[in-house]
């Protein structure tokens, strides 16, 4: 499956958001080998921006970098072939480039997206399993 920021962020933070179990239980299964997690590689900075705005300082970002490492998600470069993919679901469906290369992902890898993202659960552009 491939796993976007709305559900990595639950991860690290767990007050103001909905669905944490089940992102927990998600997580819990990658690493016991239930499943296996994928993400382009911006779900790292996605993931510590939204860190970022909930004004957690430098070192639990940090922390948060490397807690990222340690999960061993199956990440994916964002190439030539991949942004080409992400401009035209963009361009079809109601997401911004940067989510779209999710969506282009789980394309590539003919996988679910799972989210908890509402505008990607609806917009109808991949195979979307929502979190809640």
């Amino acid at each position: 499956m491939v796993v976007d920021s709305s559900v990595a962020v639950k991860w690290f933070v767990h007050e103001g958001e909905n669905h944490v179990p089940a992102a927990l239980d998600l997580l819990q299964g990658h690493l016991d080998g239930v499943v296996t997690l994928a993400a382009p590689e911006h779900l790292r900075l996605e993931v510590l921006n939204a860190l970022r705005y909930r004004k957690l300082d430098d070192v639990h970002l940090l922390e948060a970098a490397d807690r990222l490492d340690l999960v061993q998600l199956q990440w994916f470069a964002v190439d030539g072939a991949l942004a080409r993919s992400a401009v035209a679901l963009s361009g079809k469906y109601p997401l911004t480039i940067y989510d779209a290369v999710f969506t282009a992902l789980a394309k590539r890898l003919d996988c679910d997206l799972v989210t908890d993202d509402r505008q990607f659960a609806e917009s109808g552009a991949c195979q979307v399993r929502a979190l809640g």
